[in-house]
């Protein structure tokens, strides 16, 4: 497998894969969003609160505010060590970070309270984006809670998955036939091409290489020509894959959590196939 950085923008990535099936790259997507450990708000303990908005749809809020985890993940326990410790009420520091959130409205306005206004038990967990806003206070108006968070994975729960996006591409394979072309007195699939994949050069019709992992497969070339000189694919070994981080975890550290994953699994299923099969079965 070769991977090759494409574009990178922010937490966004683009990747060119080749050397690669399918059916492999998008286990690879799929453990993107569901394998990767992230922390994220599991459980609130309200001591006060009297806005206008219920307990639950705070505590809500709350867990779907991204929370940095790249130094996270050596230091707090597996999901599958602690997931039962908060079903029981225990909190421990080995796996759990309290966040606490308190204020008050001021009298004749309104006071809003953000992700930043959350004060946590270790720097290295804390929200990704500040402006987030999570309740509106007026006058009289109180609230007071404690906020605990653990590491855990997006097949549990969307908001502990890395990524908000993660999608792979087809990359096309155009081939002209140029014996049943008949440019230069037809046209048409220059002009239809929406991504201009098709172009006029050196006196002929040409693939524009440059553009070809812009071209979306819509076929349109193909359909428009009269003389079916046109024939449109993909290839099926090479790919472009986008994932667009949360910013709890670079893009690296996700793709590299990814592929780690599938491996424990590969590895798991391969340990039970040896201890669980008696040799010689068929």
């Amino acid at each position: 497998m070769d991977i090759e950085v494409l574009r990178r923008e922010g937490n966004a990535i683009r990747l060119l894969v080749r050397g690669v099936k399918l059916h492999v790259l998008n286990s690879i997507r799929r453990a993107i969003l569901a394998e990767v450990p992230t922390m994220a708000v599991d459980y609130v303990v309200f001591m006060e609160n009297s806005s206008v908005f219920y307990d639950e749809y705070i505590a809500h809020r709350l867990g779907l505010i991204p929370l940095t985890s790249e130094n996270a993940l050596g230091k707090y326990k597996p999901p599958e060590e602690c997931r039962e410790a908060g079903e029981k009420g225990v909190f421990s520091e080995d796996c759990f970070v309290k966040l606490e959130l308190s204020g008050e409205g001021t009298p004749g306005g309104v006071k809003t309270l953000y992700a930043g206004d959350l004060v946590t038990g270790d720097p290295d967990v804390r929200p990704v984006y500040e402006k987030i806003p999570i309740v509106q206070l007026l006058e009289n108006q109180r609230i007071k809670l404690e906020a605990y968070a653990r590491l855990g994975r997006g097949r549990e729960h969307i908001k502990w998955s890395p990524a908000s996006v993660a999608s792979h591409k087809y990359i096309a394979k155009i081939n002209i036939d140029r014996e049943k072309c008949r440019y230069p007195g037809c046209k048409k699939c220059v002009e239809i091409c929406p991504k201009q994949v098709i172009v006029e050069k050196d006196g002929t019709v040409e693939v524009e290489e440059a553009r070809l992992m812009d071209c979306s497969l819509c076929r349109l070339c193909e359909t428009v020509c009269p003389s079916e000189a046109i024939n449109v694919s993909y290839k099926e070994d090479e790919y472009i894959l986008y994932f667009e981080s949360t910013g709890s975890l670079t893009p690296k550290r996700i793709l590299i959590e990814a592929t780690r994953a599938l491996e424990d699994k590969l590895n798991e299923l391969k340990k039970s196939l040896v201890e669980g099969v008696p040799y010689g079965a068929s």
